[in-house]
């Protein structure tokens, strides 16, 4: 699938970029040489197939081929809408940053204000299970309860390993919130999202669910978001009014193939190839520069695309003492939150701004008669969103005179395309990086990319055996056995 000039994603790195000044060539030809090796492994491991792919886990670089999933996702959605008002996803961690994420950046900011006829038959949106924090489920609960809409409630529980402690505990949660309301037979209210193994808890429980939809094979959580993990929310708050939930669909998995054609069709030193070229410029400035934190500034209202890649860069290339802070802030917020520290504090930051050429939404102009004088004046008649892009691009203009590195990631639009295209170049951008840190190799320095630890999480298994050992503490305390 070719893509157009207007439909590709952009890096814009300035001929006079701090990084490539402060860098000595011999270093830059060094990572150049790494990367082209890196590309021809990528390209051969995908002639490899599906089995090889998945058990590198590297089985989500090929979601955008997974026809008969993505049928199914469609046909489910479809069912849903017909027999729910209300979609309630339980999930934490990737299983619930990529939704929260395509929701908020593709569906109305007052989406669940709406009709379900003013949604064009999009449902009703919530999520949950990502924390053992009560109150934002109990307050979903009983306003559903209260509202009469526990009976057209249709719950997503997202666990990929299918035992995942937070959503659990939430679920059962709902499961009593539904029998208080006399909701007969839950379980024809649950729709499963994992892996389809026997090892899952929700999988061994598949027959009595309204829906199952696979985790498929290699593919991480935190990877997971053109999988059905995406896929289903997003196709069950479809509008018709401007895509149902198949064109939904459709347009996104066009998005996201065309972010794998950018990362594979292009040569590693073509500076079109995004995540290449991004990974190569923070390499640089981690490892040559010794700057220690990214500074991730999506320049729009959202907040859940810097979570989303707060988790992804964090738990994937933060392995071996190596790897980027990584900070997630909001333009024009970030500018009065945490600019001044960027001018004035440490020198240890890089920044990424994501600028997005159409916001999505109608046009919003400033009135021409501001009655405002000096500075303010310049306001008037003006749309919001060049007023968005101004504020970008001053900030940017600061950074580089101050010295601080900053590249601008340049989106076409805020549409389904644009934005699986952008998720799936950061995850690119991150396999890349990983390679580059060598976290394919042995301690030996051997490979072993069926143990990349970028796809691994170690890490957390002391934190979970504590909180077992915790929880059985508390349950003697209470005398529950």
């Amino acid at each position: 699938m070719a893509s157009t000039q207007r439909d590709r994603i952009r890096l814009g790195v300035k001929r006079d970029d701090i990084i490539y000044r402060s860098v000595s060539p011999a270093h830059v030809a060094e990572i150049d040489a790494a990367l082209e090796e890196i590309h021809a492994d990528f390209v051969t491991e995908q002639a490899l197939g599906e089995d090889v792919l998945a058990k590198h886990w590297r089985a989500w670089t090929i979601s955008h081929k997974q026809t008969d999933t993505i049928a199914e996702v469609k046909r489910l959605a479809e069912a849903v809408r017909k027999d729910f008002d209300v979609f309630l996803l339980l999930g934490v961690g990737g299983s619930d940053l990529a939704p929260r994420v395509i929701h908020e950046t593709l569906d109305d900011p007052l989406h669940n204000r709406l009709t379900k006829a003013e949604r064009g038959g999009g449902l009703e949106m919530h999520f949950a299970g990502d924390t053992f924090d009560p109150r934002r489920l109990d307050a979903i609960l009983r306003t559903l309860g209260a509202e009469g809409k526990l009976a057209r409630t249709v719950v997503n529980n997202v666990s990929r390993s299918g035992k995942t402690a937070e959503t659990f505990a939430a679920s059962l949660l709902v499961r009593e919130a539904m029998r208080r309301a006399k909701v007969r037979g839950w379980q024809g209210h649950v729709i499963a999202t994992t892996l389809y193994s026997d090892n899952s808890l929700l999988y061994e429980d598949r027959k009595r669910f309204y829906g199952l939809l696979p985790v498929p094979e290699g593919v991480g959580g935190r990877f997971s978001a053109a999988s059905p993990v995406g896929l289903l929310p997003l196709a069950v708050a479809a509008n018709h009014d401007r895509l149902g939930p198949s064109e939904r669909i459709d347009a996104a998995i066009a998005g996201f193939a065309r972010g794998h054609e950018q990362t594979f069709g292009l040569k590693a030193r073509n500076r079109a190839n995004v995540a290449f070229e991004l990974a190569k410029w923070l390499h640089l400035a981690e490892h040559y520069l010794h700057k220690s934190v990214l500074l991730f500034y999506n320049y729009a209202d959202d907040r859940y695309l810097g979570d989303w890649l707060t988790q992804l860069y964090s738990e994937s290339i933060q392995e071996r003492r190596e790897g980027l802070n990584l900070i997630a802030t909001r333009g024009p917020t970030g500018n009065h939150s945490i600019l001044n520290g960027v001018i004035r504090g440490p020198r240890d930051k890089v920044v990424v701004f994501v600028k997005w050429g159409d916001l999505g939404c109608r046009r919003v102009r400033v009135p021409g008669s501001t009655g405002l004088t000096g500075e303010l004046a310049d306001l008037g008649g003006l749309p919001m969103e060049s007023i968005q892009g101004a504020s970008l691009a001053g900030v940017a203009e600061a950074f580089t005179k101050d010295g601080v590195p900053n590249v601008v990631l340049e989106v076409p639009r805020g549409d389904e395309g644009c934005l699986f295209q952008l998720m799936r170049i950061l995850m690119d951008t991150v396999a890349v990086k990983g390679r580059l840190q060598g976290l394919h190799l042995t301690a030996g320095g051997a490979p072993n990319v069926a143990r990349d630890l970028t796809y691994q999480q170690d890490g957390v298994e002391d934190y979970k055996e504590a909180m077992r050992g915790e929880l059985k503490r508390i349950r003697r305390r209470l005398g529950l056995h």
